[in-house]
């Protein structure tokens, strides 16, 4: 199985959250969500959730020097939990800046598995950084660096979406907008996220907008 959330950004300055795109100018596309598709992935709605493969959000924006792109997943959980490292799912991030969404320039690929350095710890490897001709192989929870400046960390993070859905459940129910922007749904809660950040050098096109989306696949052995 496989899910996909996709996020954009323009030379504006544009932060875009799962499947919502924020851009000043731009029509905002609907909506960030987590546990979709329901029926694999909402512990609400299946006894055996397929959480390590629930795309949480994808964001994507830039400071002046460096591309950062987030993809969160297997969440929001409890604090106490601790983060989601499947070697069995296989986590894809597409950059694009050719102009058009559907062209793919940059396919970044990662999995986890053991430590070669830790048996008893977590790593994961990655493959398809811009410039990098070897798969970049760590340690979650910590910075790796590539030669040409790439930085990736893998780790559980608070989960930066915020959202109130008890708000938009009143609101559907009642007909009156009803959000309250002073309650958020992932107040307290993790997500584990795979965070890259690229020197622009590496990845702009010209005043192309960048487009970057992520998917996941289980792995079922044959």
């Amino acid at each position: 199985m496989s899910f996909v959330k996709a996020a954009m950004m323009t030379g504006g300055g544009l932060i875009a959250a799962g499947a919502m795109v924020w851009s000043t100018g731009l029509t905002p596309l609907t909506a960030a969500d987590h546990f979709d598709p329901p029926t694999r992935v909402d512990p609400a709605a299946t006894t055996r959730p397929d959480l390590p493969a629930d795309i949480a959000d994808v964001y994507l924006y830039h400071t002046d020097t460096s591309l950062i792109v987030s993809m969160g997943f297997s969440g929001p959980q409890a604090p106490n939990l601790p983060a989601s490292y499947d070697r069995d799912v296989l986590y894809n991030v597409m950059l694009s800046n050719a102009g058009t969404p559907v062209d793919t320039e940059f396919n970044i690929e990662f999995r986890f598995g053991q430590d070669r350095n830790n048996p008893a710890a977590s790593g994961i490897r990655i493959s398809g950084l811009p410039g990098v001709a070897a798969p970049l192989v760590g340690p979650v929870e910590s910075t790796l660096t590539t030669a040409n400046g790439i930085k990736v960390f893998a780790g559980l993070i608070d989960d930066p979406f915020n959202f109130d859905a008890v708000g938009f459940r009143l609101t559907r129910e009642s007909g009156n907008l009803m959000i309250d922007r002073n309650r958020n749904r992932f107040t307290g809660l993790n997500t584990t996220a795979v965070v890259i950040e690229i020197p622009l050098s590496l990845i702009r096109n010209g005043t192309n907008p960048i487009t970057a989306w992520g998917t996941t696949a289980r792995i079922i052995p044959a």
